[in-house]
């Protein structure tokens, strides 16, 4: 039997397993940085499994090791947190927390890596090297948990040479997996903008400065950044997702807060996008006569995969999988802090359907779970190719 028989003989034994995980997670959602349970849950599993190590590395994140022989370290990272999203699936798993959801897929991610260690434990004795299983936190919160991960030394000991992380993508067939080199997904910085007039009765604006259209304006104006001053070659994006002021029809309040978030494709036009946005916010106040403040969360850097390993995951999934279960992947203006991993060290990350469900971050996202045994095969097979080459 060679290693693909190996592997999928191997994931087949172990996808009840891997669903039952995924269901856990997903029945018992926790969001960013309050993933106490699921913690717990991935670290219970894992030190049950015989690996060589499995640590806490910060409150809510982990790695299990696998050493085979003497040799490199590779890395298969998966995030664990939820959205804050109520779910509407009619699935019999569904979340049993109020108004929390796996409504990005991390449910799946982390069945698949946990997965992955499991097949390559039993295959121990043929790795050249050594595998870092990673469930990382706060995938979806600034900082991010990469961050704080790398801060508290995930790639060190063993140093990781390689990294690789996958993202269930809609709409592909469950199992299919597409790869793209260089910059894959956007830089994210939230913004936060609050707009302070002259409260006043609704039938006397002129003894009122009003917040509301002011800011109203704003929301407007940043849209000819993207129009007119950007190179329409360049991807960018400026949305304002909140906008809160007021209590009551005839009364002018005095402050509009807004919020959103900036997406580019390269720091350069990042940190010129911040500047602009702040320019235009500071002329359209001033020539109201109301003030501002203005401040920045900054979030991911772009997200850049790396040519050689983009090229080697897409050549091992061909091997594996069969060139027509090989998509070419797509660049998105999501933001991922597996950027924040590829800034320390060559990877890649790469997408694997998810089957014909709604888009990711929907409340009626139900992925096909075929997609996880499929997903755990292909990253242990990865794992172990990238150990095994020259």
């Amino acid at each position: 039997m060679n290693i693909k028989e190996t592997i999928n003989k191997l994931a087949g034994k172990y996808s009840a397993e891997m669903i039952s995980l995924r269901r856990q997670m997903h029945a018992n959602p926790e969001t960013a940085f309050n993933e106490h349970e699921t913690t717990q849950l991935i670290l219970n599993k894992l030190r049950s499994k015989g690996l060589d190590k499995v640590k806490k590395i910060t409150d809510t994140g982990l790695y299990a090791l696998l050493n085979g022989n003497k040799g490199k370290c590779v890395a298969l990272r998966a995030d664990i947190d939820a959205l804050p999203v109520t779910e509407n699936t009619g699935l019999k798993f569904s979340s049993k927390n109020p108004g929390i959801m796996h409504a990005c897929g991390h449910d799946a991610h982390s069945a698949m890596v946990y997965g992955a260690a499991m097949i390559l434990k039993d295959l121990k004795k043929q790795l050249n090297g050594s595998v870092k299983f990673i469930f990382q936190p706060a995938e979806e919160k600034n900082p991010g948990g990469a961050s704080l991960l790398i801060k508290n030394g995930v790639l060190r000991s063993p140093k990781v040479d390689a990294i690789f992380g996958q993202h269930i993508l809609p709409g592909k067939p469950a199992g299919k997996t597409g790869f793209f080199p260089g910059v894959m997904m956007a830089s994210q910085d939230e913004i936060y903008i609050t707009v302070i007039g002259k409260a006043g009765h609704g039938a006397r604006p002129q003894g009122a400065i009003d917040p509301i259209v002011i800011a109203s304006q704003i929301v407007i104006a940043l849209q000819t950044i993207v129009s007119r001053n950007t190179d329409p070659y360049e991807p960018i994006v400026i949305t304002i997702g909140r906008f809160s002021g007021g209590s009551i029809n005839n009364v002018i309040p005095e402050k509009v807060e807004l919020s959103g978030t900036v997406r580019t494709l390269n720091e350069k036009l990042r940190k010129n996008t911040l500047k602009l946005i702040e320019r235009t916010i500071k002329g359209i106040c001033l020539s109201a006569g109301a003030k501002y403040k203005f401040t920045v969360s900054p979030g991911y850097p772009e997200l850049v995969n790396s040519p050689a390993e983009t090229k080697f995951a897409e050549t091992a999934a061909i091997e594996f999988t069969g060139k027509e279960n090989v998509f070419k992947g797509e660049r998105f203006m999501f933001a991922e802090d597996f950027a924040y991993y590829l800034k320390q060290c060559p990877g890649t990350f790469y997408w694997i359907g998810a089957g014909n469900t709604t888009g990711l971050h929907t409340s009626t996202l139900n992925l096909d779970e075929k997609l996880i045994p499929k997903g755990a095969a292909f990253m242990a097979y990865l794992a172990w190719k990238y150990l095994n080459s020259n």
